[in-house]
């Protein structure tokens, strides 16, 4: 008989997997909150946006992030035509 159960081992490795994919991410956005000078303490003092705002003002991250959503949308929309192409196929 054929269980439709995923084994025990199996969900361990895909949680461990998706803990080890994702646990970076969470240290630099909690970082990315956090003033210079509590910078490597735990757990984070004086949470700011200071930061974001001076990315904000650098006309050079205004252009790569003007760039990037440029690419996404043209990415979106060729991934579009070309899916309801293929799907009408």
């Amino acid at each position: 008989m054929h269980s439709e159960r995923a084994p025990f081992f199996l969900k361990l490795a895909a949680w461990g997997g998706v803990v080890f994919l994702h646990f970076p991410i969470l240290i630099i956005a909690a970082y990315a909150f956090n003033t210079e000078d509590a910078a490597f303490s735990f757990p984070p003092q004086g949470l700011t946006l200071r930061w974001f705002s001076v990315a904000a003002q650098r006309s050079d991250i205004l252009d790569a992030v003007t760039l990037s959503l440029k690419v996404a949308a043209l990415a979106t929309l060729i991934a579009l035509v070309l899916g309801t192409l293929a799907a009408a196929a």
